[in-house]
């Protein structure tokens, strides 16, 4: 087997569409160019060994745009929050409120809302994977409600353009809060919004709205929605920095 070549990595910077587009190079024992966008934003080119980084740089410059798409996706992804417990006194979110898990028994497993308590009642003690499996089941439950309640509200501010009504699902998504088909007026929203307030959940369902119109997020997309949401900065900064 021959022996694997590789250089040192090495800073690269291009300018594209008037701004800096950086990345690190790496010359490496391969037949192809490999790009890669790690979730920091930052991005890494392996190149077969033998070529040069002018070569280089004009296949970055032929992938700037697929580049640009998948740091702007992690860009908009929902901020690092602390780690969640679930053991009693803990504290969970709902619809924005702060509540004090507590567990209690019950012939059958109920997640209910007593005054400032999120009372977890099941036959048998939980093991902290049980409790959070079964809690996270209840938020997905409560979600299809709430989002539809969302809708009623934000529906109205696109009246003026005679789309189609769009149909709301419910999805677990690790990097998103919300996903829009407009061919198929389809939006999905992550069960994790039922932990902020209505008014955040309103804003993302508004932004995936706004992808009916507009299905990229260039200037015409951010225009539209300050128009129907002119604080939506204010909420989207909320949602982020909620705890879980």
């Amino acid at each position: 087997m021959p022996r694997s070549f590789s250089a040192a990595p090495r800073r690269e910077t291009l300018a594209y569409q008037n701004q800096s587009l950086s990345y690190t190079l790496v010359f490496r024992s391969r037949r192809t160019i490999g790009f890669a966008v790690r979730p920091d934003g930052s991005v890494h080119i392996s190149a077969p060994a033998g070529t040069s980084p002018e070569w280089v740089a004009q296949q970055v410059l032929k992938k700037a745009d697929w580049i640009l798409k998948h740091q702007e996706t992690f860009a908009s992804r929902p901020a690092p929050t602390p780690t969640r417990h679930f053991e009693a006194g803990s504290t969970h979110y709902y619809q924005g409120r702060a509540y004090q898990l507590r567990f209690a028994e019950a012939r059958r497993p109920t997640v209910t809302l007593a005054g400032d308590e999120l009372l977890m009642a099941t036959p048998a003690p939980l093991t902290p994977a049980q409790a959070e499996a079964l809690l996270h089941a209840w938020y997905a439950r409560q979600a299809g409600p709430l989002f539809a309640e969302s809708l009623l509200r934000v529906w109205p501010r696109f009246a003026e353009f005679n789309l189609t009504r769009p149909i709301l699902s419910v999805r677990q998504m690790r990097t998103r809060w919300g996903s829009c088909t407009p061919s198929a007026a389809r939006i999905r929203l992550s069960p994790e919004l039922v932990h902020a307030r209505p008014e955040c959940l309103d804003y993302v369902l508004l932004h995936e709205c706004c992808h009916l119109l507009v299905g990229d997020h260039s200037k015409a997309f951010y225009d539209l929605q300050t128009r129907l949401l002119p604080d939506w900065e204010r909420w989207k900064a909320e949602l982020n920095a909620l705890p879980k």
